[in-house]
């Protein structure tokens, strides 16, 4: 599938003819109908009721929703990308362990979109610690939010916030008369966080 296709097909659900598409995409009506039938046979599915009037299956209906979603940000990737290249905003990676947007991580965002004077298109991707290393190192993200204490002298570290680690017990427990030890805490049985893909949190 090829990015002519979607377009096409944008145009065609938009006019319902086959004529007036092809009149608007500057193509005579032949290709532009087997360009449909390519993306239809890709697919696997009709995307249009070929009657008078042209009409727009189940199927066909969904793919356009998403489809014109998918080529506005398109649009808005290649807007971003010419204005990154002549120097008139600046792209800044973010990778971030999912628990650390519950801390200072959306402040951070908000505060960082609405300074006008920055300018900032912020790319966030979620990723374990590990990966944000790599990352980091690769160069395809600019800073990230994590869990773990790397020892590796590439990464520049700063701790933002600790948080508690609290055993959740059920009501009426004995431990709860009093505070728990560990020796206490081993003996019970736990649902604990997975040792992969973050080892030392585990």
């Amino acid at each position: 599938m090829e990015l002519r296709h979607l377009r096409y097909f944008q145009v065609l659900a938009e006019t319902l003819n086959f004529t007036r598409a092809a009149e608007r995409l500057h193509i005579a009506q032949p290709p532009l109908s087997r360009q449909i039938q390519q993306l239809e046979d890709e697919l696997g599915v009709v995307l249009l009721e070929r009657g008078r009037p042209l009409r727009l299956t189940e199927a066909g209906r969904y793919f356009y929703e998403h489809s014109h979603t998918l080529l506005n940000q398109l649009g808005t990737v290649c807007d971003n990308t010419r204005r990154i290249g002549a120097g008139q905003k600046t792209w800044m990676g973010i990778g971030f362990a999912p628990s650390t947007l519950y801390g200072v991580l959306p402040e951070l965002i908000r505060r960082l979109r609405s300074d006008e004077q920055l300018d900032l298109e912020l790319g966030l991707s979620e990723m374990t610690t590990l990966q944000q290393v790599q990352a980091l190192k690769a160069g395809r993200i600019d800073i990230g939010f994590g869990r773990i204490h790397i020892d590796d002298p590439a990464i520049h570290q700063r701790i933002l916030t600790e948080d508690r680690l609290v055993a959740v017990l059920p009501a009426g427990h004995p431990l709860l008369a009093g505070p728990a030890t560990l020796a206490q805490l081993a003996r019970e049985p736990f649902v604990l966080y997975p040792g992969n893909p973050r080892p030392s949190y585990a």
